[in-house]
């Protein structure tokens, strides 16, 4: 199993029907039975590939709930302000996430991400 792969910039929307697409970059390779575990907290792990696994760190607090509730999810990878794939992943509600939240830590102090132009995020 390779290194656990931390997001750098991902987006949780969520619509009427309390429906819930993750945005993430655009990854090589397609998505081989991919599934979402999670836990109820701050982090989330995507299984993409067999070998391929996607960490979606500090999710929002009033997201949780939603997430936590969700049989299932659709992700949505972009490039340059375009949604290039798309597909639907089951979720897992575990008890505790196989993850080392000690080694975890924002890629951005608060200072930093103040500064940050939002649009650059999609590119």
């Amino acid at each position: 199993m390779s290194a656990i792969e931390q997001e750098k910039f991902y987006e949780i929307h969520l619509n009427k029907q309390n429906e819930i697409m993750i945005s993430i970059h655009k990854k090589d390779g397609k998505p081989n039975a991919p599934v979402l575990l999670y836990d109820g907290g701050e982090h989330a792990l995507l299984y993409r590939t067999k070998s391929q696994t996607i960490l979606l760190d500090f999710i929002a607090p009033e997201a949780r709930p939603y997430l936590f509730k969700s049989k299932s999810i659709f992700i949505s990878e972009t490039e340059n302000y375009q949604v290039v794939d798309g597909y639907e992943v089951p979720c897992r509600q575990v008890k505790n996430l196989p993850l080392d939240k000690n080694g975890v830590s924002p890629l951005l102090n608060k200072e930093q991400a103040s500064q940050i132009d939002d649009r650059d995020l999609y590119k």
